[in-house]
This record gives C-alpha cells, structure tokens and sequence, in this order.
C-alpha cells in the first residue's frame, strides 16, 4: 500500500520562561523533525502561571528559528492571561491561539522554538508549544510573522498611543493583523474597549488599517480577574510594495484605564 498523507504534532514541554523578559529555548533543546516531515502546518504556543501575582497579566511571544530552513522571521503572541484583583481569585486563561506557518521543510531538519515573556512577572511563566507537521508540502503560500514593541497605553481615553515602529522585508501581502492590550493595575469598573491602527506608507493603497481590540469587561467588586478574549486577530488582504515595509502602529482608547497596561501588534505576510 502507497504512503498516505500523514499530519502528526509533536508537543515541547512547559519551560520557565524566568522572571525577566529575555528569550528561553522551550525544552531546553532542539525540536528534530521527523524523516517523514515536508512541512510545518502550524503552531500551538501556550503560556500559563502557577503562582500568579495581585495585579500582574502575562504577556508571551513564541519564535520560530532554524539553521536547517528558511522559517523566520515568525514571532507570534500567546493568549495573554489577564491581571487579578484581590487575593482570593484564580487568573482566566483563554482558548490557545492557532497559526499557520506553511513552511516547507526536509525531514530530519532542526527548529529552533523560544519563548520570551514580554512583561516580567514577579513568579515566573512558563511556555510548551505544539508544532503540528505533514508529510505533504504546503498547500498555500509560507507565512512569517513579525512584531513591534510592547508599550504602555497611558491613562487618556479619545488619543492615538504610538508604538514603536517595526518592519519586514518578506513577503508581498498582509494576511492578518494581531495584537493584545493588557492591564496591569486594575479597578473595578474599569473596562478595555477601543481600537488598533496600522499604517504604513509601503501599503499600496495608504488606507490605515483598524482592528478592534477585544473588549474587557470591568468588575462590580474588589475580587475579580481581567477576562483576556485570547489575541486580537483580523484577517485582511493588504499588498505592499517590494523591500521593507516599515509598520507604524497606534492604540486608541474610548474608555480612559484607571492604570496604564500595554500593548504590543504585529502583522502575518505571505
């Protein structure tokens, strides 16, 4: 009988992701691809605390690397897990983010997988992720993924927070804008809601592109968690020019945060 198409996945444990904001090797080793593998399909990063901190939200990126293949730039965010009020409360986790990576690779090949926590937590975070692989080539074009900056979004409601700008070199369309918004300090009645702008002077229509953030609810009590809906994803069709596309994004509040948090965007091309 003829080999039939195979999709496996294979899972890199829970590693510490330490207390500072520097990037950790999940596993503490190299993922080696079966002999069967033609491709990675898409990744599963998963971040999560055991002890966490009054007031602390945990924000993550994972990294794709590999001296084997062509797989980066690809850093994506982990569904963010949202700061607590009061000490008598367990922190929400949402549902785990799903990417695509349609990166075309040679059985036996090295990946390199990191995670790095972006906001330092007084307890550190830890990290797995699934690589889910194929015996088939891609069935659509590679994706490499790139992020900006983590930045506060100050206390302003009705203003354009700047982050800092970021850019690309691969890849000739934007496929899907993502980001997350997280608190730090929370109160009660104090709700998330506004909006992402992206813009960029190498998209061939300058038309900025808006995603709304995924709104949080505020709380009626002094014991309460941050409800994070996973990352603020959209999926869009924008062509850019050939060369680097430099990618200025901005926060837009409606309503004014008792205490600043952050932000951070980034932007999937093919």
């Amino acid at each position: 009988m003829a080999n039939r198409p195979t999709i496996g996945s294979d899972v890199i444990g829970s590693t510490s992701l330490g207390t500072g904001v520097t990037k950790t090797l999940l596993g503490g080793k190299t993922l080696v691809l079966p002999e069967w593998a033609r491709s990675i399909v898409a990744i599963i990063p998963v971040v999560n605390i055991d002890v966490p901190t009054v007031s602390e939200s945990v924000l993550a990126k994972c990294i794709l690397e590999s001296e084997d293949f062509t797989v980066g730039p690809y850093e994506v965010l982990a569904a963010p897990i949202g700061a607590c009020l009061g000490a008598t409360v367990a922190p929400f986790i949402a549902t785990p983010e799903r990417y695509l990576v349609n990166c075309p690779v040679v059985g036996g090949s090295k990946l390199n997988v990191y995670g790095q926590a972006l906001v330092a937590n007084t307890a550190a975070p830890v990290m797995s992720c699934t690589v889910i692989v194929s015996s088939e080539l891609p069935d659509g074009p590679q994706r490499f993924a790139k992020m900006g900056t983590l930045t506060s979004t100050g206390t302003t409601a009705s203003t354009d927070v700047a982050g800092t700008e970021y850019s690309f070199s691969k890849g000739r369309t934007i496929v899907e804008l993502f980001g997350a918004v997280v608190p730090d300090t929370i109160a009660a009645a104090d709700a998330l809601q506004g909006h992402f702008r992206f813009s960029s002077s190498e998209f061939e229509r300058p038309t900025p592109a808006k995603v709304a953030i995924n709104p949080v609810p505020g709380g009626l009590s002094t014991i309460f968690s941050s409800k994070l809906d996973g990352v603020t994803r959209q999926p869009v069709k924008i062509p850019v020019n050939a060369g680097q596309v430099n990618i200025q994004d901005y926060l837009y509040l409606d309503l004014a945060p008792a205490a600043a948090g952050n932000f951070v965007t980034g932007v999937i091309v093919v």
